[in-house]
Protein backbone atom coordinates (compact mmCIF):
# COMPACT_ATOMS: atom_id res chain seq x y z
CA UNK A 1 0.00 0.00 0.00
CA UNK A 2 2.80 2.43 0.91
CA UNK A 3 4.71 1.64 -2.27
CA UNK A 4 1.58 2.11 -4.40
CA UNK A 5 0.72 5.47 -2.84
CA UNK A 6 4.29 6.77 -3.03
CA UNK A 7 4.61 5.76 -6.68
CA UNK A 8 1.38 7.64 -7.35
CA UNK A 9 2.76 10.68 -5.53
CA UNK A 10 5.97 10.51 -7.57
CA UNK A 11 3.97 10.36 -10.81
CA UNK A 12 1.82 13.28 -9.70
CA UNK A 13 4.91 15.41 -9.06
CA UNK A 14 6.75 14.30 -12.18
CA UNK A 15 9.46 12.43 -10.27
CA UNK A 16 11.29 9.26 -11.32
CA UNK A 17 11.71 6.65 -8.57
CA UNK A 18 15.36 5.51 -8.60
CA UNK A 19 15.73 3.79 -5.22
CA UNK A 20 13.70 2.43 -2.31
CA UNK A 21 14.59 2.21 1.37
CA UNK A 22 12.60 0.01 3.75
CA UNK A 23 12.84 -1.53 7.20
CA UNK A 24 10.72 -4.59 7.94
CA UNK A 25 9.85 -5.62 11.52
CA UNK A 26 12.00 -2.84 13.00
CA UNK A 27 11.03 -0.47 15.81
CA UNK A 28 10.25 3.04 14.65
CA UNK A 29 11.83 4.28 17.89
CA UNK A 30 15.24 3.00 16.79
CA UNK A 31 17.41 5.35 14.74
CA UNK A 32 19.87 2.55 13.86
CA UNK A 33 17.53 0.70 11.50
CA UNK A 34 19.47 -0.64 8.48
CA UNK A 35 17.26 0.98 5.85
CA UNK A 36 17.25 4.36 7.59
CA UNK A 37 21.02 4.24 8.03
CA UNK A 38 21.51 3.47 4.32
CA UNK A 39 19.24 6.36 3.39
CA UNK A 40 21.07 8.78 5.71
CA UNK A 41 24.44 7.66 4.31
CA UNK A 42 23.28 8.02 0.69
CA UNK A 43 21.96 11.53 1.36
CA UNK A 44 25.54 12.58 2.21
CA UNK A 45 26.90 11.18 -1.08
CA UNK A 46 27.49 13.89 -3.68
CA UNK A 47 27.09 11.37 -6.53
CA UNK A 48 23.76 9.96 -5.32
CA UNK A 49 21.87 11.20 -8.41
CA UNK A 50 18.59 12.22 -6.70
CA UNK A 51 17.32 15.16 -4.62
CA UNK A 52 13.93 14.17 -3.16
CA UNK A 53 12.80 11.64 -0.54
CA UNK A 54 9.12 10.63 -0.46
CA UNK A 55 7.52 9.21 2.69
CA UNK A 56 3.93 8.30 3.45
CA UNK A 57 3.89 10.17 6.77
CA UNK A 58 6.19 11.15 9.63
CA UNK A 59 5.79 7.83 11.45
CA UNK A 60 7.39 5.96 8.50
CA UNK A 61 10.63 7.80 9.20
CA UNK A 62 10.60 7.46 12.99
CA UNK A 63 8.38 7.61 16.05
CA UNK A 64 10.80 9.87 17.89
CA UNK A 65 10.56 13.59 16.96
CA UNK A 66 14.28 14.23 17.44
CA UNK A 67 15.11 11.56 14.81
CA UNK A 68 12.80 13.25 12.29
CA UNK A 69 14.19 16.71 13.03
CA UNK A 70 17.85 15.65 12.78
CA UNK A 71 17.14 13.70 9.58
CA UNK A 72 15.43 16.65 7.91
CA UNK A 73 18.23 19.04 8.94
CA UNK A 74 20.83 16.69 7.53
CA UNK A 75 18.84 16.33 4.32
CA UNK A 76 18.50 20.11 3.99
CA UNK A 77 22.26 20.59 4.41
CA UNK A 78 22.80 18.22 1.49
CA UNK A 79 20.11 19.79 -0.74
CA UNK A 80 17.66 16.93 -0.39
CA UNK A 81 13.95 17.68 -0.01
CA UNK A 82 11.83 15.48 2.29
CA UNK A 83 8.19 15.18 1.20
CA UNK A 84 5.44 13.52 3.25
CA UNK A 85 2.33 12.46 1.32
CA UNK A 86 0.09 13.23 4.30
CA UNK A 87 1.52 16.72 4.89
CA UNK A 88 0.48 19.53 2.52
CA UNK A 89 3.55 21.57 1.62
CA UNK A 90 2.06 24.46 -0.35
CA UNK A 91 2.31 26.66 2.75
CA UNK A 92 5.63 26.10 4.64
CA UNK A 93 4.26 27.52 7.91
CA UNK A 94 1.23 25.20 7.88
CA UNK A 95 3.47 22.26 6.95
CA UNK A 96 5.72 22.89 9.97
CA UNK A 97 2.74 22.99 12.35
CA UNK A 98 1.18 19.82 10.91
CA UNK A 99 4.48 17.92 10.98
CA UNK A 100 5.14 18.90 14.59
CA UNK A 101 1.66 17.73 15.57
CA UNK A 102 2.02 14.42 13.68
CA UNK A 103 5.44 13.73 15.22
CA UNK A 104 3.96 14.20 18.68
CA UNK A 105 1.12 11.79 17.84
CA UNK A 106 3.66 9.26 16.50
CA UNK A 107 5.63 9.32 19.73
CA UNK A 108 2.47 9.15 21.84
CA UNK A 109 1.31 6.12 19.84
CA UNK A 110 4.71 4.44 20.28
CA UNK A 111 4.78 5.01 24.04
CA UNK A 112 1.14 3.98 24.47
CA UNK A 113 1.60 0.76 22.51
CA UNK A 114 4.70 -0.05 24.51
CA UNK A 115 2.96 0.59 27.84
CA UNK A 116 -0.03 -1.54 26.89
CA UNK A 117 2.21 -4.37 25.71
CA UNK A 118 4.25 -4.34 28.91
CA UNK A 119 1.10 -4.17 31.03
CA UNK A 120 -0.29 -7.20 29.21
CA UNK A 121 2.88 -9.20 29.79
CA UNK A 122 2.97 -8.18 33.45
CA UNK A 123 -0.64 -9.35 33.89
CA UNK A 124 0.23 -12.69 32.27
CA UNK A 125 3.01 -13.12 34.82
CA UNK A 126 0.71 -12.22 37.73
CA UNK A 127 -1.67 -14.94 36.58
CA UNK A 128 1.16 -17.45 36.50
CA UNK A 129 1.56 -17.63 32.72
CA UNK A 130 4.67 -17.08 30.61
CA UNK A 131 5.16 -13.57 29.25
CA UNK A 132 6.68 -15.01 26.07
CA UNK A 133 9.85 -16.63 24.82
CA UNK A 134 10.99 -20.22 24.64
CA UNK A 135 11.18 -22.53 27.64
CA UNK A 136 14.47 -22.58 29.60
CA UNK A 137 16.52 -25.77 29.47
CA UNK A 138 14.94 -28.42 31.72
CA UNK A 139 11.38 -27.33 30.92
CA UNK A 140 9.00 -27.39 27.98
CA UNK A 141 6.03 -25.17 27.24
CA UNK A 142 2.62 -26.53 28.17
CA UNK A 143 -0.42 -24.94 26.48
CA UNK A 144 -3.27 -24.01 28.82
CA UNK A 145 -6.75 -22.90 27.78
CA UNK A 146 -7.81 -19.78 29.66
CA UNK A 147 -11.56 -20.31 29.19
CA UNK A 148 -11.90 -17.26 26.94
CA UNK A 149 -13.02 -17.51 23.30
CA UNK A 150 -11.70 -15.25 20.55
CA UNK A 151 -13.23 -15.43 17.05
CA UNK A 152 -14.68 -18.84 17.84
CA UNK A 153 -11.38 -20.36 19.00
CA UNK A 154 -10.22 -20.92 22.60
CA UNK A 155 -7.58 -18.52 23.89
CA UNK A 156 -4.47 -20.35 25.11
CA UNK A 157 -1.44 -19.33 27.14
CA UNK A 158 1.64 -21.25 28.25
CA UNK A 159 3.16 -22.58 31.44
CA UNK A 160 6.25 -24.65 32.16
CA UNK A 161 6.51 -28.35 32.86
CA UNK A 162 9.72 -30.40 33.37
CA UNK A 163 11.24 -32.31 30.46
CA UNK A 164 13.95 -34.98 30.21
CA UNK A 165 16.76 -32.50 30.99
CA UNK A 166 15.22 -31.57 34.36
CA UNK A 167 17.25 -34.05 36.52
CA UNK A 168 20.54 -32.82 35.02
CA UNK A 169 19.58 -29.18 35.59
CA UNK A 170 18.65 -29.95 39.20
CA UNK A 171 21.97 -31.65 39.89
CA UNK A 172 23.94 -28.92 38.10
CA UNK A 173 22.40 -26.13 40.20
CA UNK A 174 22.80 -28.13 43.41
CA UNK A 175 26.52 -28.65 42.76
CA UNK A 176 27.02 -25.00 41.79
CA UNK A 177 25.32 -23.92 45.01
CA UNK A 178 27.90 -26.03 46.87
CA UNK A 179 30.66 -23.97 45.27
CA UNK A 180 31.93 -26.54 42.75
CA UNK A 181 33.36 -24.87 39.64
CA UNK A 182 31.45 -24.82 36.39
CA UNK A 183 34.12 -26.87 34.60
CA UNK A 184 34.19 -29.49 37.36
CA UNK A 185 30.41 -29.84 37.32
CA UNK A 186 30.48 -30.17 33.54
CA UNK A 187 32.97 -33.06 33.80
CA UNK A 188 31.15 -34.72 36.71
CA UNK A 189 27.77 -34.68 34.93
CA UNK A 190 29.35 -35.34 31.51
CA UNK A 191 27.41 -32.54 29.82
CA UNK A 192 28.49 -30.70 26.68
CA UNK A 193 26.31 -27.60 27.04
CA UNK A 194 28.25 -24.39 26.25
CA UNK A 195 29.29 -21.97 28.98
CA UNK A 196 26.73 -19.40 27.80
CA UNK A 197 23.96 -21.96 28.35
CA UNK A 198 25.26 -22.85 31.81
CA UNK A 199 25.51 -19.19 32.80
CA UNK A 200 21.92 -18.78 31.63
CA UNK A 201 20.87 -21.65 33.89
CA UNK A 202 22.37 -19.87 36.88
CA UNK A 203 20.76 -16.52 36.09
CA UNK A 204 17.42 -18.37 35.74
CA UNK A 205 17.76 -19.96 39.17
CA UNK A 206 14.49 -18.43 40.44
CA UNK A 207 12.65 -19.92 37.46
CA UNK A 208 14.04 -23.35 38.43
CA UNK A 209 12.73 -22.74 41.96
CA UNK A 210 9.20 -22.73 40.48
CA UNK A 211 8.65 -18.98 40.08
CA UNK A 212 7.86 -16.95 36.95
CA UNK A 213 10.35 -14.09 36.60
CA UNK A 214 9.90 -11.09 34.30
CA UNK A 215 11.46 -7.66 33.65
CA UNK A 216 14.97 -9.07 34.07
CA UNK A 217 16.60 -7.65 30.94
CA UNK A 218 17.14 -4.02 30.04
CA UNK A 219 15.68 -2.64 26.83
CA UNK A 220 17.63 -3.72 23.76
CA UNK A 221 18.11 -1.99 20.41
CA UNK A 222 20.58 -2.26 17.55
CA UNK A 223 23.04 -0.19 19.59
CA UNK A 224 22.94 -2.69 22.47
CA UNK A 225 21.38 -2.88 25.91
CA UNK A 226 20.24 0.35 27.55
CA UNK A 227 23.03 1.68 29.73
CA UNK A 228 25.33 -1.05 28.42
CA UNK A 229 24.01 -3.49 31.05
CA UNK A 230 22.08 -6.62 30.10
CA UNK A 231 20.17 -7.23 33.35
CA UNK A 232 18.26 -4.88 35.61
CA UNK A 233 18.89 -4.82 39.39
CA UNK A 234 17.16 -7.65 41.28
CA UNK A 235 14.90 -5.09 42.94
CA UNK A 236 13.23 -4.39 39.55
CA UNK A 237 12.53 -8.03 38.67
CA UNK A 238 8.87 -9.09 38.75
CA UNK A 239 8.54 -12.48 40.48
CA UNK A 240 5.31 -14.46 40.68
CA UNK A 241 5.87 -17.36 43.06
CA UNK A 242 4.90 -21.02 42.68
CA UNK A 243 3.63 -20.94 39.10
CA UNK A 244 5.11 -24.26 37.88
CA UNK A 245 6.91 -27.37 39.25
CA UNK A 246 10.22 -26.49 40.94
CA UNK A 247 13.47 -28.27 40.11
CA UNK A 248 15.43 -26.81 43.06
CA UNK A 249 14.67 -25.23 46.42
CA UNK A 250 14.55 -21.48 47.06
CA UNK A 251 17.75 -21.81 49.12
CA UNK A 252 19.67 -23.39 46.25
CA UNK A 253 18.34 -20.81 43.79
CA UNK A 254 19.28 -17.87 46.02
CA UNK A 255 22.78 -19.26 46.64
CA UNK A 256 23.42 -19.74 42.92
CA UNK A 257 22.15 -16.24 42.12
CA UNK A 258 24.32 -14.62 44.80
CA UNK A 259 27.39 -16.46 43.51
CA UNK A 260 26.94 -15.41 39.90
CA UNK A 261 26.11 -11.81 40.89
CA UNK A 262 29.33 -11.60 42.90
CA UNK A 263 31.30 -13.17 40.06
CA UNK A 264 29.84 -10.64 37.63
CA UNK A 265 30.77 -7.68 39.83
CA UNK A 266 34.39 -8.75 40.24
CA UNK A 267 34.80 -9.90 36.64
CA UNK A 268 37.24 -7.54 34.94
CA UNK A 269 36.21 -8.69 31.48
CA UNK A 270 35.73 -5.83 29.03
CA UNK A 271 32.45 -5.15 27.33
CA UNK A 272 31.92 -6.39 23.81
CA UNK A 273 32.08 -2.83 22.47
CA UNK A 274 35.75 -2.58 23.56
CA UNK A 275 36.76 -5.55 21.42
CA UNK A 276 36.67 -4.82 17.70
CA UNK A 277 35.92 -8.36 16.55
CA UNK A 278 33.30 -9.74 18.95
CA UNK A 279 30.53 -11.32 16.89
CA UNK A 280 32.82 -11.57 13.86
CA UNK A 281 35.72 -13.69 15.13
CA UNK A 282 35.12 -17.43 14.74
CA UNK A 283 37.03 -20.67 14.89
CA UNK A 284 37.17 -22.62 11.58
CA UNK A 285 34.38 -24.87 12.95
CA UNK A 286 32.20 -21.81 13.68
CA UNK A 287 32.78 -21.62 17.46
CA UNK A 288 32.92 -17.95 18.56
CA UNK A 289 35.83 -16.11 20.15
CA UNK A 290 34.82 -13.89 23.07
CA UNK A 291 36.56 -10.87 24.54
CA UNK A 292 38.23 -11.72 27.84
CA UNK A 293 40.65 -9.74 30.00
CA UNK A 294 43.17 -11.53 32.18
CA UNK A 295 45.20 -9.86 34.92
CA UNK A 296 47.93 -9.00 32.43
CA UNK A 297 46.43 -8.80 28.94
CA UNK A 298 43.33 -8.34 26.80
CA UNK A 299 42.50 -11.64 25.11
CA UNK A 300 40.11 -13.38 22.79
CA UNK A 301 39.06 -16.75 24.14
CA UNK A 302 37.39 -19.69 22.41
CA UNK A 303 36.16 -22.98 23.83
CA UNK A 304 37.29 -26.04 21.87
CA UNK A 305 37.03 -29.79 22.34
CA UNK A 306 40.52 -29.66 23.84
CA UNK A 307 39.67 -26.85 26.26
CA UNK A 308 39.92 -23.08 26.14
CA UNK A 309 42.23 -21.24 23.73
CA UNK A 310 43.46 -17.68 24.26
CA UNK A 311 44.87 -15.21 21.72
CA UNK A 312 46.18 -11.70 22.33
CA UNK A 313 43.47 -9.26 21.24
CA UNK A 314 45.84 -6.50 20.13
CA UNK A 315 47.78 -8.83 17.81
CA UNK A 316 44.67 -10.31 16.20
CA UNK A 317 42.96 -6.92 15.74
CA UNK A 318 46.08 -5.33 14.25
CA UNK A 319 46.37 -8.20 11.75
CA UNK A 320 42.71 -7.83 10.72
CA UNK A 321 42.89 -4.02 10.36
CA UNK A 322 46.05 -4.19 8.27
CA UNK A 323 44.60 -6.95 6.07
CA UNK A 324 41.37 -5.02 5.47
CA UNK A 325 43.28 -1.82 4.59
CA UNK A 326 45.53 -3.71 2.15
CA UNK A 327 42.63 -5.64 0.61
CA UNK A 328 40.54 -2.54 -0.06
CA UNK A 329 43.42 -1.04 -2.06
CA UNK A 330 44.50 -4.24 -3.83
CA UNK A 331 43.88 -4.54 -7.63
CA UNK A 332 43.41 -8.31 -7.18
CA UNK A 333 40.74 -7.67 -4.56
CA UNK A 334 38.97 -5.16 -6.81
CA UNK A 335 38.85 -7.67 -9.65
CA UNK A 336 37.57 -10.37 -7.30
CA UNK A 337 34.91 -7.97 -6.00
CA UNK A 338 33.66 -7.14 -9.49
CA UNK A 339 33.64 -10.81 -10.50
CA UNK A 340 31.77 -11.87 -7.37
CA UNK A 341 29.25 -9.06 -7.79
CA UNK A 342 28.50 -9.99 -11.40
CA UNK A 343 28.18 -13.66 -10.51
CA UNK A 344 25.74 -12.84 -7.73
CA UNK A 345 23.44 -10.95 -10.08
CA UNK A 346 23.93 -13.10 -13.18
CA UNK A 347 20.48 -14.69 -12.88
CA UNK A 348 17.30 -12.60 -12.79
CA UNK A 349 13.96 -13.55 -11.29
CA UNK A 350 11.58 -12.66 -14.13
CA UNK A 351 10.04 -16.14 -14.24
CA UNK A 352 9.80 -16.36 -10.45
CA UNK A 353 8.05 -12.97 -10.31
CA UNK A 354 5.59 -13.91 -13.06
CA UNK A 355 4.74 -17.19 -11.31
CA UNK A 356 4.32 -15.37 -7.97
CA UNK A 357 1.99 -12.78 -9.51
CA UNK A 358 -0.10 -15.59 -10.97
CA UNK A 359 -0.25 -17.17 -7.52
CA UNK A 360 -1.41 -13.85 -6.05
CA UNK A 361 -4.15 -13.64 -8.68
CA UNK A 362 -5.34 -17.12 -7.69
CA UNK A 363 -5.35 -16.17 -4.00
CA UNK A 364 -7.29 -12.98 -4.77
CA UNK A 365 -9.88 -14.99 -6.65
CA UNK A 366 -10.25 -17.45 -3.76
CA UNK A 367 -10.57 -14.61 -1.26
CA UNK A 368 -13.22 -12.93 -3.40
CA UNK A 369 -15.27 -16.13 -3.58
CA UNK A 370 -15.02 -16.65 0.18
CA UNK A 371 -16.15 -13.07 0.85
CA UNK A 372 -19.14 -13.56 -1.45
CA UNK A 373 -20.04 -16.67 0.55
CA UNK A 374 -19.62 -14.79 3.85
CA UNK A 375 -22.20 -12.18 2.80
CA UNK A 376 -24.92 -14.84 2.90
CA UNK A 377 -23.97 -16.26 6.31
CA UNK A 378 -25.06 -15.21 9.78
CA UNK A 379 -21.78 -16.32 11.37
CA UNK A 380 -18.88 -15.29 9.17
CA UNK A 381 -16.02 -15.92 11.61
CA UNK A 382 -14.73 -19.19 10.14
CA UNK A 383 -14.85 -17.87 6.57
CA UNK A 384 -13.07 -14.64 7.54
CA UNK A 385 -10.35 -16.66 9.28
CA UNK A 386 -9.74 -18.48 5.99
CA UNK A 387 -9.57 -15.13 4.21
CA UNK A 388 -7.00 -13.95 6.77
CA UNK A 389 -4.89 -17.03 6.06
CA UNK A 390 -5.03 -16.31 2.33
CA UNK A 391 -4.07 -12.68 2.98
CA UNK A 392 -1.06 -13.81 5.04
CA UNK A 393 0.00 -16.04 2.15
CA UNK A 394 -0.47 -13.14 -0.26
CA UNK A 395 1.67 -10.85 1.91
CA UNK A 396 4.46 -13.43 2.09
CA UNK A 397 4.44 -13.78 -1.71
CA UNK A 398 4.48 -10.00 -2.17
CA UNK A 399 7.53 -9.77 0.12
CA UNK A 400 9.29 -12.36 -2.03
CA UNK A 401 8.43 -10.37 -5.15
CA UNK A 402 9.83 -7.18 -3.59
CA UNK A 403 13.07 -8.99 -2.71
CA UNK A 404 13.36 -10.41 -6.23
CA UNK A 405 12.64 -7.02 -7.80
CA UNK A 406 15.35 -5.43 -5.69
CA UNK A 407 17.84 -8.09 -6.74
CA UNK A 408 16.91 -7.62 -10.40
CA UNK A 409 17.22 -3.86 -10.02
CA UNK A 410 20.67 -4.36 -8.55
CA UNK A 411 21.53 -6.75 -11.40
CA UNK A 412 20.66 -4.06 -13.94
CA UNK A 413 22.64 -1.47 -12.01
CA UNK A 414 25.83 -3.56 -11.84
CA UNK A 415 25.67 -4.98 -15.37
CA UNK A 416 28.03 -2.27 -16.63
CA UNK A 417 30.02 -1.72 -13.46
CA UNK A 418 33.75 -1.29 -14.05
CA UNK A 419 36.87 -2.11 -12.07
CA UNK A 420 37.62 1.61 -11.86
CA UNK A 421 34.26 2.38 -10.22
CA UNK A 422 34.70 -0.36 -7.63
CA UNK A 423 38.31 0.68 -7.03
CA UNK A 424 37.17 4.25 -6.33
CA UNK A 425 34.53 3.10 -3.85
CA UNK A 426 36.84 0.68 -2.02
CA UNK A 427 39.60 3.27 -1.93
CA UNK A 428 37.24 5.77 -0.32
CA UNK A 429 36.29 3.15 2.26
CA UNK A 430 39.98 2.52 3.02
CA UNK A 431 40.59 6.26 3.48
CA UNK A 432 37.60 6.67 5.80
CA UNK A 433 38.71 3.65 7.81
CA UNK A 434 41.90 5.47 8.85
CA UNK A 435 39.83 8.27 10.43
CA UNK A 436 37.48 6.17 12.56
CA UNK A 437 37.61 6.13 16.33
CA UNK A 438 37.53 2.69 17.94
CA UNK A 439 33.76 2.38 18.33
CA UNK A 440 33.15 3.61 14.77
CA UNK A 441 35.86 1.26 13.50
CA UNK A 442 34.03 -1.66 15.14
CA UNK A 443 30.81 -0.67 13.32
CA UNK A 444 32.71 -0.30 10.04
CA UNK A 445 34.25 -3.77 10.31
CA UNK A 446 30.84 -5.27 11.13
CA UNK A 447 29.47 -3.60 7.98
CA UNK A 448 32.02 -4.96 5.50
CA UNK A 449 32.97 -8.29 7.15
CA UNK A 450 30.71 -11.31 7.34
CA UNK A 451 33.11 -13.17 9.62
CA UNK A 452 36.81 -13.58 10.47
CA UNK A 453 38.04 -17.15 10.85
CA UNK A 454 40.99 -17.49 13.23
CA UNK A 455 42.80 -20.84 13.38
CA UNK A 456 45.10 -20.80 16.44
CA UNK A 457 46.87 -24.02 15.45
CA UNK A 458 47.87 -22.77 12.00
CA UNK A 459 48.16 -19.12 13.08
CA UNK A 460 46.03 -18.02 10.11
CA UNK A 461 43.23 -15.54 9.57
CA UNK A 462 40.63 -15.67 6.81
CA UNK A 463 38.47 -12.59 6.26
CA UNK A 464 35.11 -13.09 4.55
CA UNK A 465 33.73 -9.82 3.19
CA UNK A 466 30.26 -8.52 2.41
CA UNK A 467 31.01 -5.24 0.64
CA UNK A 468 27.80 -3.13 0.54
CA UNK A 469 27.55 -2.34 -3.19
CA UNK A 470 23.74 -1.76 -3.24
CA UNK A 471 23.40 -5.40 -2.19
CA UNK A 472 25.79 -7.66 -0.33
CA UNK A 473 28.19 -10.21 -1.71
CA UNK A 474 30.98 -12.24 -0.16
CA UNK A 475 34.71 -12.58 -0.75
CA UNK A 476 37.36 -14.48 1.15
CA UNK A 477 40.86 -13.17 1.85
CA UNK A 478 43.01 -15.94 3.36
CA UNK A 479 46.24 -15.08 5.06
CA UNK A 480 48.55 -15.80 7.97
CA UNK A 481 49.98 -13.64 10.70
CA UNK A 482 52.77 -13.83 13.17
CA UNK A 483 51.74 -16.21 15.98
CA UNK A 484 50.65 -14.24 19.06
CA UNK A 485 52.76 -14.27 22.17
CA UNK A 486 51.57 -16.48 25.08
CA UNK A 487 49.09 -17.06 26.44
Amino acid sequence: MQRRELNALATQRGLNVVAEYADVVESGSDENRPGLRRLAADIRRCERGWDTVLLLDTSRLARQPFINVMFERDAERHNVRVVYKSVPDEDPITAVVIKSFMMGIDQWHSLTSKRKGLAGMAENVRQGFRAGGRAPRGYRLMTVETGAIREGAPVTKSKLEPNSDAPIVTEYLRLRAEGISRAAVRRQLMISWPDTSLIGLEWNALTYAGHTVWNVHNEFSSSGYKGGVKRRPRSEWVVQRDTHPALVSDAVAETVLQRIEKATHRDSRQTAATYLLTGLLKMPDGAPWHGNRSSSAELYRAQTSRGGRNMLAERVERAVIETVANDLQSPQFVRAAVKSLREKFAVTHAQDIAAARAEIATLDERSSRLLDVALGLKSRTSVLRKVDVLEDQRTAIEQRIVAWEKEDESARAVADITDAQVKTMLGRMADEMQLYERNNLKDFLATILDRVELDPDEATLQLCYRIPLRSGFSLASPGGFEPPLPP
